[in-house]
């Protein structure tokens, strides 16, 4: 009996030795790199949306007729606002003066008029009319506005979303609307012949929605001298710079009293901007502010040439608004001067300039310099 107690503790001991062995070590991971993954993208930024009215009720609205809010087949809420033109008849309109005024916490350059427009037959319409939207409580003042000509052959039959730039709007000559205290809404429309039947027509969710800029394009980063003339051999510093590896530096010995900085670039630049709401935006280094002549320009072309198919700017009128070292200069391209040939073509740019002088010839050695060349899309 002993012997089979002994026997069977010894397998006991036996298995539990065998365990043992096959049980996994742990280690410490081997990779000491340190690395970490890279991390995602920020997300894009959302757009800001604000309501203009959901045309879920009659209350204000005026039009051919009595308003009236249909309850189903609409795009948000609890009904759409409807209106028709009658047999007979050729014309509509929708207009709402708000009782309180809205700020639309967007710019000329982020604001888009976003609203649903239901079309029972697009073939109909007359290619005219207008939408509206003021600040005056008057489709005639303080307004801004797009024509229905222009919008009418993208319709299609049904519920359409109509996105309003109001970069791309027409403005009264007023000034335009105060975007912070809007209270008007009108458009106006006709069929390019009297109906025949009874043609319904709808409008839901009238809001404003201010876009966050895209990120800007670089124009260049300065961050190497290939391609750059300047007078004298353009220099690339590696300290001081304002975004990258380095920039552009060039000075203006003692004795001498011109500089500039040319660049003619390889590949064409798309800016995927307008006249209206492009910038263009870089760091200028000043030693001495105080020593510089009121002349020079800024001159931005798709022509390989300062003299043709250009946008530019003097520097008379910029020069004061310096300040010794660094200065970031955000030039509008609307305040720019353009060439007698129409100015740039701004899906092809491929030339910048900067010149300028010192009132004098320089005592000492004055050294400037540019960084972050981009363009972008005013705020």
């Amino acid at each position: 009996m002993r012997l089979i107690k002994t026997m069977l503790v010894g397998s006991v001991m036996t298995t539990v030795l065998i365990l043992a062995a096959c049980k996994k070590d742990n280690y410490p991971s081997r990779d000491t790199s340190g690395l970490k993954p890279t991390p995602p993208p920020p997300p894009p930024p959302t757009e800001q949306s604000v309501e203009i009215d959901n045309c879920d009720a009659a209350d204000g609205w005026q039009t051919v007729g009595a308003p009236v809010i249909a309850t189903t087949g609409q795009k948000e809420g609890k009904g759409y606002l409807q209106g028709t033109i009658t047999t007979g008849n050729d014309f509509l309109q929708f207009i709402k003066t708000l009782p309180v005024n809205v700020d639309t916490k967007a710019t000329m350059f982020s604001g888009v008029l976003k609203f649903w427009f239901f079309v029972q037959d697009v073939s109909l319409l007359k290619l005219d009319g207008q939408i509206q939207f003021s600040s005056a409580k008057d489709p005639d003042k303080n307004r801004i506005g797009w024509g229905l000509d222009k919008i009418i052959p993208t319709l299609k039959n049904g519920w359409n979303q109509l996105a309003l730039n109001f970069s791309d709007a027409y403005v009264s000559g007023d000034g335009g609307p105060d975007l912070t205290a809007m209270n008007y809404f009108k458009i106006f429309f006709w069929t390019a012949n009297k109906a025949t039947s009874d043609q319904k027509f709808g409008l839901d969710d009238i809001r404003v929605v201010a876009v966050p800029p895209p990120p800007p394009i670089v124009v260049d980063n300065c961050d190497v001298a290939d391609g750059w003339q300047t007078v004298g051999a353009p220099v690339i510093a590696t300290t001081g710079q304002k975004e990258g590896k380095g920039y552009l530096q060039g000075t203006i010995t003692t004795g001498n009293d011109f500089l500039q900085f040319i660049k003619t670039f390889p590949v064409n630049i798309d800016t995927k901007l307008t006249m209206t709401n492009g910038q263009l935006q870089f760091w200028f280094n000043v030693p001495d502010v105080s020593l510089l002549k009121l002349d020079g320009q800024i001159q931005f072309s798709s022509s390989k040439d300062p003299d043709k198919f250009r946008v530019g700017w003097g520097l008379a009128g910029i020069i004061p608004k310096l300040k010794n070292g660094w200065n970031q200069l955000t030039l509008n391209f609307s305040d720019g001067g353009i060439t007698g040939d129409g100015g740039p073509d701004l899906t092809a740019m491929n030339y910048f300039k900067i010149f300028f002088w010192t009132a004098n010839k320089a005592t000492s050695d004055q050294t400037f310099g540019i960084d972050g060349i981009v363009v972008q899309r005013r705020p």
